[in-house]
């Protein structure tokens, strides 16, 4: 496991841990099936034998690992949602997936904190490398002409490096890509050069799963003290 998140991961664990202790058999198979899930995305390590697939060299292989990586983090995020909408509980209701819960519930977990890091993080990545955010930008431009790319979602990526975005970008903006990717057969590398994408992939995974375990974190402590009353 990355030591970027370890200390998430273990809150994480114990709170897990201490759901299952309290419910036994009655814990949720929604909430077990998304923690299989996320552990598979957080443990998964992928190699291309370059036989058959086109990535012959180190760079695209690299990029093709990390998407399909940060994509199976995706998968695991809405298993979460999905059961988290069931309890009609910590969520606001709306229909996209990136914004369903509210800037007061990511607040109380510390988790719109991890989002404006990371958005902080491409910011200054930015500043400092010219070459990158012209690769971002160009990014940004790509999801705004993808048809599979709603108009609401291209709204909120736009604003991305707004001075005034909340954080909820980065899911946004993750959430694009896996459109592009699932649905308009887009390249790992969306339009940018290898080692910008990789960069920007290991970086929105990163804080992803750091937001994701902070979110099921809480979760599972404030389901531990429904049941325990």
């Amino acid at each position: 496991m990355e030591s970027n998140f370890e200390n998430e991961f273990r809150s994480y664990d114990k709170a897990l841990t201490n759901l299952k202790e309290l419910l036994k058999e009655r814990f949720p198979r929604g909430l077990r099936l998304f923690d299989i899930r996320l552990r598979l995305a957080i443990d998964i390590e992928i190699d291309f034998k370059g036989e058959v697939s086109y990535t012959k060299t180190k760079e695209v292989k690299e990029v093709y690992a990390l998407l399909v990586k940060l994509m199976e983090s995706w998968n695991a995020y809405e298993a979460l949602s999905k059961y988290v909408k069931g309890t009609g509980r910590y969520h606001i209701g709306e229909k996209i997936v990136y914004g369903g819960y509210s800037k007061e519930f990511l607040a109380e977990v510390s988790a719109l904190s991890v989002l404006k890091e990371a958005l902080d993080g491409i910011r200054s990545k930015c500043m400092s490398d010219s070459g990158f955010k012209k690769d971002f930008e160009e990014l940004i431009s790509k999801i705004q002409s993808e048809k599979n790319v709603s108009q609401a979602l291209k709204e909120k990526c736009k604003t991305v490096l707004n001075n005034d975005a909340s954080g909820i970008e980065i899911i946004a903006l993750i959430y694009a890509q896996r459109n592009m990717y699932y649905h308009a057969a887009e390249a790992a590398k969306m339009g940018m050069e290898y080692a910008n994408a990789a960069y920007l992939i290991k970086h929105l995974t990163v804080y992803f799963h750091k937001y994701v375990l902070k979110l099921a974190t809480k979760i599972f402590e404030k389901e531990y003290e429904r049941y325990k009353n």
